[in-house]
């Protein structure tokens, strides 16, 4: 999702395909919160120092992606329960996502 060389812009729904196997890993036993967590300091520390200007497609395609994990993280999958996390999850990928969308409550 963070790979700086790609030239692919997510266009199929990747995003949310990705969303998805995210929110089944965080549907693991045992999981801690900072598993459920942590993960999404590599994502910040990807997206930091960048600033006004034209955004890569790796970065559109993180952002895409966070979104889609925002959604999926409130609603869930059919027949399942959302992640024991989801709360925390969804608050650190919300603090994220306020890099593009500063106007973000």
């Amino acid at each position: 999702m963070t790979a700086a060389q790609s030239d692919y812009r997510y266009a199929q729904l990747e995003d949310a395909r990705l969303a998805r196997a995210l929110l089944r890993i965080l549907q693991a036993p045992g999981l801690n919160l900072e598993q459920a967590t942590g993960w999404l300091n590599v994502v910040a520390e990807a997206l930091d120092g960048g600033g006004p200007g034209p955004v890569p497609v790796w970065a559109f395609n993180t952002f895409a992606t966070l979104q889609s994990l925002h959604l999926h993280l409130a609603r869930g999958l059919v027949d399942e329960d959302i992640p024991p996390h989801a709360e925390a999850v969804a608050a650190r990928t919300a603090d994220i996502l306020r890099l593009p969308y500063y106007w973000l409550a």
